[in-house]
């Protein structure tokens, strides 16, 4: 898991002159700056009363003109300025534009969802040998912009729990710890083995948060592909065709797959389907 520290707040504009870097000024005689005060409004609306349903990613520009006067308004009305969760939630999504090279415009959006827990990536590589045997390896990059921890444990450790197993389907749920604290991120990582591929060829990803970015990647050895398709389903259960990001090809003697989506909400999952040719015994 890896955790990065905060640099302190630039105290004027002068020293951090765009979005990326210019946060909030302290004295309350001085006023916020607009760009900053947009995305603190943003903040200070969500955090405490998240969004639930559909929220549409790709609306960049999220107007909340009551919060903003509150934050734009002058000495007279101070105690109305950005709460200190909001402050500290907003100087760590900068931070994190920094880390990650967003624009701004994708700040202001991450901005929009705070209450929840996002994963900016996902990323999966699955591998399965020439028998079926599957070894899998997920990475995540989690961004807590709730105003609590995901959970009250505060042992030192990463732990996987299998929360259901069947014949045909497995599924596991990890739990970091220390937890992320409001604004914070983190990358985790584990590998599973010992699962296997045998008559059914496919992998669906049910997504139980907002993700910005999900990517699959499959190797499947000492085989040929008959084809290759993928879905994005939706929360409404329709579903569209995502084969627009899908890429597949023959590398050697295995079979090779790479699917991308971008912008995933709660509830929406994606399926990987593939048929398998094998040479005759």
């Amino acid at each position: 898991m890896e955790r990065r520290a905060l640099p302190p707040l630039p105290r004027s504009a002068e020293d951090a002159p765009r979005l990326g870097g210019q946060l909030f000024k302290r004295s309350p005689h001085d006023p916020i700056a607009p760009d900053v005060a947009e995305l603190l409004a943003t903040i200070e609306d969500r955090i405490d009363t998240p969004q639930t349903g559909e929220v549409s990613w790709g609306a960049h520009s999220r107007t909340i003109p009551a919060a903003k006067e509150r934050l734009r308004a002058g000495p007279a009305t101070y105690a109305a300025a950005p709460s200190d969760r909001a402050q500290d939630v907003g100087r760590r999504l900068l931070e994190l534009q920094q880390a990650k090279r967003f624009n701004d415009a994708e700040i202001t959006e991450l901005a929009g969802l705070s209450g929840h827990v996002i994963e900016l990536a996902k990323r999966i590589d699955l591998e399965i040998g020439s028998e079926g045997e599957a070894r899998i390896e997920y990475r995540f990059d989690t961004l807590n912009l709730g105003d609590k921890p995901p959970t009250p444990d505060i042992d030192r450790r990463i732990g996987i729990q299998r929360i259901h197993d069947t014949a045909n389907l497995a599924k596991f749920a990890f739990q970091i710890s220390p937890p992320l604290q409001p604004g914070e991120w983190a990358r985790v990582g584990y590998i599973c083995e010992g699962g296997r591929f045998e008559v059914n060829h496919y992998w669906r990803e049910s997504m139980p948060r907002y993700c910005r970015q999900y990517e699959i990647n499959i190797r499947q050895r000492d085989i040929d592909l008959g084809g290759c398709t993928a879905t994005e389903e939706h929360p409404d259960g329709s579903e569209n065709s995502a084969t627009d990001s899908l890429v597949w090809d023959i590398e050697g003697n295995d079979a090779v797959m790479s699917l991308t989506r971008d912008y995933l909400r709660p509830n929406q999952a994606v399926t990987l389907r593939w048929e398998v040719i094998r040479e005759p015994a």
